[in-house]
């Protein structure tokens, strides 16, 4: 083969590779992009409490889901809200039969379950999705209105304040852990405190409060977030570890390292 014709055959197959290589690159940079766009749009989608309060008052054709238990929702909700439970095995059956070009406004307890269903919202088709950071207790926190469908739902329910406040008042300091069922940091923070019940026993007593089954008592506590772990001595609170954290910092915390 003439010298020339070599050339040219090297120089075709290096610009072939070339394009090749600039275009799987191009790609890459195009599906890197759009999944950047996709997450962007799902963290503007959880607005600050304060936000989510504004957003409900200047859209007035909307719809607001509660997306708690009907016991939760009983219990209290936002005005107008309907209720479907995240946690049904046709959660997203239900949404099909819902409106998807109006703005939607979700939330549950502290956030999980509402910032979780995001995904389904999109998924469905939903134009514009709303949820609310830090759910029901920061609303609670920030004073916003509640309604309420149970008749006896102002009843008190779950611990009583006067166990409450023996439990607290013993000889040996009390690291309560305000929880609940279906939170997943505090699912992942119990096996530590468990360790420190059994390597502290003598020195604290760790109690687990369930803020559902004790509704009253946490809304009398003010518990807004959860995990909490509050470090009682003698009736009064020394410490509080908002949050998961390890075993190091909550010993820390209460005095024991």
């Amino acid at each position: 083969m003439p010298e020339t014709e070599k050339s040219s055959g090297i120089f075709y197959t290096f610009d072939v590779q070339f394009h090749t290589m600039h275009k799987v690159i191009l790609m890459s940079l195009l599906v890197l992009f759009a999944h950047s766009c996709i997450n962007a749009q799902q963290e503007a989608q959880t607005k600050s409490v304060t936000e989510y309060f504004q957003l409900l008052g200047s859209n007035r054709d909307k719809l607001i889901i509660d997306v708690r238990t009907p016991k939760e929702y009983a219990d209290d909700h936002l005005a107008n809200a309907i209720n479907i439970n995240y946690n049904s095995p046709d959660f997203e059956q239900q949404l099909d039969k819902l409106p998807k070009n109006k703005p939607t406004f979700i939330y549950c307890l502290s956030g999980g379950r509402s910032g979780s269903a995001l995904q389904a919202f999109s998924k469905k088709g939903f134009k514009t999705v709303y949820n609310m950071q830090g759910g029901i207790l920061q609303w609670k926190a920030k004073n916003y209105p509640l309604a309420g469908s149970d008749p006896g739902a102002q009843s008190w329910t779950g611990m009583s304040k006067e166990a409450f406040n023996q439990l607290i008042h013993g000889d040996l300091p009390v690291l309560i852990d305000f929880k609940a069922a279906w939170c997943g940091p505090c699912k992942a923070i119990k096996p530590i405190l468990d360790e420190i019940q059994q390597e502290y026993g003598d020195k604290v007593k760790v109690v687990f409060i369930d803020i559902d089954e004790n509704k009253s008592l946490a809304d009398d506590l003010k518990i807004r977030s959860i995990p909490l772990l509050i470090y009682y001595v003698k009736g009064k609170p020394k410490a509080n570890i908002e949050g998961m954290s390890d075993k190091k910092t909550i010993l820390e915390a209460i005095g024991l390292l």
